[in-house]
């Protein structure tokens, strides 16, 4: 499905699909060594035929948006790297980068004093974190608080291309990637260590695929020994073992359950889930897609709700065509945005916008665009945050030199 000469990892043909294929697509075999009756069961073998539906919707997405022109990312400094690093923005940039740094850590501040603790350093660290989140208007401190990764990855760019002096870089990686797992979220460290490993893949020395595969993996046991760390009394961590079959598990559980909910409703919402999410930032109580879910499909447990993947997502709005039409669009997109931000990247802007794209391409997979909307909106004012405080700063036009 992509072309062989371009061994890019992070191209959507590899990374989304190693993505889809470790957390979703796993799972039937997960389920086989774990339950052969419920494997057999009609349930989940629709289950096993809605995944290879929506693979292949995206796989077509990325095939049909792939470059005609196919343009090779190579270990060699590409022309259009010595372009952008000919355009002398860098104290803009990297001034930029500090300022996002500064507010997301003033917003952690107020976020943990809100709270009244830190949550990763509670006795009962997943209630705690569930506890923090539930203060009314948390929520939104906490997207502040990502403001401090945005502006890590601005200065990793920045670094990588002209500078390469890496301990302060490192420093802050240290300190935003401790502030930001205080929330009792593994997620935002692992994506702290994309955003550099990109950067330097992007913009200094590309880091081979076989590389990537073994940092992929050292990835996935940190997010199964975190998980253990964090909730130890679940039956789900009782130990490795269990907790990795769980995780293999868990997003098809969440699509079956949605799945049958939904063929017992016999209609569908026809996109009203898209606003779901959005509608919480309005003053009142409003419910979260995946809170929704979890009322919908009747289930009980301790946390916040459940993802139903991007298939489970597109079913709930307009049923299967949803999910050919939908998971197709997905690809397409994403893999647009890599031809453009990344084949034919003119700016180190660009190359910040298709990073943050795919971070969010990778949990629309796993949770569905509803539950990914206000990152969606958050991504466009950020941008024009960025543009706002770049034209604050009064600089001229970088000069080019010959």
């Amino acid at each position: 499905m992509y072309n062989k000469r371009n061994k890019d990892f992070f191209q959507p043909e590899i990374f989304l699909n190693l993505y889809f294929i470790t957390l979703i697509g796993l799972g039937p075999i997960a389920l086989y060594f774990f339950s052969k009756e419920l494997f057999n069961s009609a349930n989940y073998q629709l289950v096993f035929f809605i995944i290879l539906l929506g693979y292949l919707s995206i796989n077509l997405g990325y095939y049909i948006a792939a470059s005609s022109k196919k343009i090779v990312l190579s270990n060699k400094t590409t022309s259009a790297i010595y372009i952008i690093r000919k355009q002398r923005r860098s104290w803009k940039f990297k001034s930029t980068g500090n300022l996002f740094v500064i507010i997301g850590l003033m917003a952690a501040v107020i976020f943990f004093a809100r709270a009244g603790n830190i949550p990763m350093l509670a006795h009962n660290k997943e209630a705690a974190r569930v506890m923090a989140l539930n203060i009314s208007g948390n929520g939104y401190f906490l997207y502040l608080m990502t403001l401090a990764m945005y502006g890590v990855l601005l200065l990793a760019l920045y670094t990588y291309l002209y500078s390469n002096r890496t301990t302060l870089l490192f420093v802050l990686i240290a300190i935003v990637g401790l502030v930001m797992t205080g929330t009792g979220s593994r997620r935002y460290f692992l994506w702290l260590c994309l955003y550099i490993f990109m950067a330097r893949h992007f913009l200094y020395a590309f880091i081979p695929i076989k590389k990537m595969a073994v940092f992929a993996m050292s990835g996935l046991l940190f997010v199964n020994l975190f998980e253990m760390f964090r909730n130890p009394d679940s039956m789900t961590t009782v130990d490795l073992k269990t907790t990795f079959l769980y995780r293999f598990l868990i997003y098809i559980s969440n699509l079956e359950k949605v799945l049958s909910a939904f063929i017992r409703k016999d209609s569908f919402e026809y996109g009203g889930t898209f606003f779901m999410d959005l509608l919480t930032a309005l003053p009142g109580k409003q419910i979260d897609y995946q809170s929704w879910l979890k009322a919908v499909t009747e289930l009980e447990f301790e946390g916040f709700g459940i993802p139903p993947t991007i298939m489970g997502d597109f079913y709930v709005n307009f049923g299967y065509p949803g999910i050919v039409i939908g998971c197709f669009f997905f690809g397409y997109i994403i893999r647009k945005l890599y031809n453009r931000f990344i084949i034919r990247k003119k700016s180190l802007f660009d190359v910040f916008l298709y990073i943050i794209s795919l971070e969010i391409a990778s949990k629309i997979i796993t949770s569905g665009f509803s539950a990914q909307s206000v990152s969606v909106v958050w991504l466009f004012v950020f941008i024009v945050l960025y543009k706002i405080f770049s034209s604050l700063m009064n600089v001229k036009k970088p000069l080019i030199y010959k």
